[in-house]
């Protein structure tokens, strides 16, 4: 007897090469940036010591890395678009062992296979190089060309195959700055190499390739910033560390100028990120970070690179050690340099103040003459007051914002008159205003309120802006990436009362600044709104418009939490602040006064 069975298809297919490819390119290809970062890195493993690259709408249109590195014969040119074609790895005894930038062998294919491409190549043994054109992948030529020695690839209309994922890309300026920075790593940590980065036929970076670390620093960020920096190095076993930190005079509100290489390659690690923060604690103030240029050296066998396609995580196996080296270097080069910060370095923390245990004895709400002790005393850590007091009596003060909902003591144009014939009993950890006000007592955060004072006189609601012209012009030698941002911002900077125009490459003059600062730290105020204009930009792939700049200006403008005010100070910026076209917001969204009702308080205390 013959049992009959069907025939079932199988559900698992081995997909093509093609879609194998595009598939990897997900992995590896997010955005210009990405190919650029691949195509370097071949560069660089081909031992070359110029490097172009040349760009194109941001790289959307074109993208091409010509280099005088070894170059490829006509089998390995073709060779190379195969998928995990690689000269850099024999087995997986390598992987362990890795000492070039690239050794996956998938960043060719899967470029090729999203994009339209064409390389030209050639050995200094051969007599003509060979040029290979391919499309989505597909080889369409294999022809001989004459060429120099070395290797140029264009990459061009990138993801033109893949619509979904072209959408995706930002403006040209944006995937400008993702391909800059890129380039500023590849400039740091080889600076025996010449670059140099194009876009729209417009040089923006030139590395003459001195081989000298200070050089390359000086280009990608500015003689301010290179004269800001001293050595420090260290050893411990097996690791070797050396590079530049800034003075504890200079620093900045990002991490943008934090660069780690692990043998020469640009990583991110989290266990580095905290030695640093570690070695400058409790030297420079909260929210405020260092310029580093930092390279450890290590065998290969003590470190991963193998953690991430795009080779940017690592792994070490012997994190601590590694930790304590950097901490201990940085730590050192600190306490040799005789750079203690001075008072206008230092902000202090906001969460420092002095307990004062006999304030129950000398409290009073209803003396304004006693508000300063309210300041110093163990009831300056409000946040804690609040929640002890709303535990203990099971009722919880009110947080009023533009709602403007108070109790029946209250006038009833509540939007205005909490705020009207409030008077300053104190400041709170050099960050809240305490003022007493006819709804009851009104915790006011000093920074926000500044913030929108300020927003309102930037924008025009408040009047024209008045201008203070500068008897010592500010000159600013700003990094590569800052340029190329506030060149974009200059008209917008102007209309907020900057009067910045370019003195030569990546140097602005900055003769008027808004009345507003003129007696403030101007110079460190516009750099601090740069920045965070350039982190917008560049990072948070976001288009700034005039009110974002007009926002983030008005905040780097603001005083500061842990800045002390005098009363007089405190009572112009209640007045200031009730004029606004709204008292109770920032322009970021966040409340500017906390109200603890005279109802809730006398229920707290039992009355």
């Amino acid at each position: 007897m013959t049992i009959m069975t069907e025939k079932v298809e199988s559900i698992i297919k081995v997909l093509d090469e093609g879609t194998a490819n595009k598939i990897a390119a997900g992995e590896v290809v997010e955005r210009p940036a990405s190919v650029v970062k691949e195509l370097v890195e071949n560069a660089l493993d081909a031992a070359a010591s110029e490097v172009k690259v040349e760009l194109s709408d941001g790289g959307k249109r074109m993208i091409k890395i010509i280099d005088n590195g070894v170059g490829m014969s006509r089998e390995d040119a073709v060779l190379s678009l195969r998928r995990h074609a690689t000269s850099k790895i024999r087995s997986a005894d390598d992987l362990f062992a890795i000492m070039t930038l690239g050794f996956r062998g998938e960043a060719l294919p899967s470029i090729a296979s999203i994009s339209r491409m064409e390389i030209v190549t050639r050995r200094v043994s051969d007599d003509c190089g060979t040029m290979v054109v391919c499309q989505g992948g597909e080889v369409l030529e294999i022809s001989d060309i004459g060429a120099p020695v070395g290797t140029s690839i264009t990459v061009s209309d990138l993801f033109f195959n893949v619509p979904a994922r072209q959408k995706f890309l930002k403006t040209a300026q944006t995937e400008l700055g993702h391909s800059l920075d890129l380039v500023n790593r590849f400039v740091v940590s080889h600076p025996e190499v010449s670059f140099s980065l194009s876009h729209n036929d417009r040089l923006v970076v030139k590395a003459p390739g001195t081989n000298r670390v200070q050089d390359a620093v000086l280009t990608v960020y500015g003689r301010d910033a290179a004269e800001a920096l001293m050595p420090f190095e260290g050893e411990s076993g097996l690791y070797r560390i050396h590079g530049f930190v800034s003075k504890t005079g200079y620093s900045k509100q990002n991490r943008a100028g934090q660069l780690f290489f692990v043998n020469r390659r640009y990583v991110r690690n989290r266990n580095l990120i905290h030695a640093l923060d570690d070695a400058y604690r409790g030297i420079l103030p909260q929210g405020r970070y260092p310029l580093f240029v930092g390279f450890i050296e290590v065998a290969p066998d003590l470190v991963d690179v193998n953690v991430h396609p795009t080779k940017i995580e690592v792994k070490f196996t012997k994190e601590w050690e590694v930790h304590n080296l950097l901490s201990s270097s940085v730590r050192n080069a600190l306490s040799s340099s005789f750079v203690a910060p001075t008072g206008e370095d230092f902000i202090p923390r906001a969460d420092t103040y002095v307990q004062r245990p006999d304030f129950a004895r000398r409290t009073g709400f209803d003396r304004p003459n006693r508000g300063q002790d309210f300041a110093t005393s163990t009831m300056a850590d409000l946040d804690a007051f609040r929640d002890a007091l709303a535990t203990k009596f099971e009722a919880r003060p009110e947080i009023l914002v533009s709602t403007g909902q108070i109790e029946e003591q209250a006038p009833q144009s509540a939007d205005r008159d909490l705020l009207t014939g409030a008077v300053v009993l104190a400041q709170a950890r050099n960050m809240y205003i305490v003022a007493q006000g006819p709804a009851g007592v009104l915790i006011i955060d000093q920074h926000v309120a500044h913030e929108r004072i300020l927003h309102d006189q930037l924008s025009g609601a408040s009047g024209e802006v008045q201008l203070q012209r500068l008897v010592m012009p500010i000159t600013l030698d700003l990094g590569k990436r800052e340029s190329l941002v506030l060149e974009n911002k200059l008209e917008d900077l102007r209309s907020l009362g900057f009067d910045i125009e370019a003195f030569g490459k990546d140097t602005y003059v900055v003769r008027t600044v808004p009345a507003i600062i003129a007696k403030r730290n101007c110079e460190q105020i516009l750099r601090d709104t740069i920045e965070e204009l350039t982190e917008l930009t560049l990072a948070k792939r976001l288009m700034v418009q005039r009110d974002a700049i007009i926002t983030t200006t008005s905040c780097k403008m603001a005083v500061k939490a842990g800045e002390r005010l005098s009363m007089e100070e405190m009572s112009r910026l209640i007045v200031e602040l009730k004029q606004t076209s709204n008292p109770y917001l920032c322009p970021h969204g966040r409340p500017i006064v906390v109200c603890f009702s005279n109802r809730d308080l006398d229920k707290m205390f039992g009355r």
